[in-house]
């Protein structure tokens, strides 16, 4: 998975997974569950 370095010094994924426009809490929790199992590059979320 291809990355970039923050000027932190972090790597930080350049895929992402949103999950702002998900409004079943149910598949939200199970989508980020599977991205988590299949190793996803990072999630991110507003609210």
């Amino acid at each position: 998975m291809q990355s970039v370095t923050l000027n932190n010094g972090i790597e930080m994924p350049l895929l992402g997974f949103g999950t702002f426009q998900i409004t079943d809490l149910e598949a939200c929790e199970q989508d980020v569950s599977h991205a988590l199992q299949v190793q996803f590059g990072a999630t991110h979320h507003l609210g």
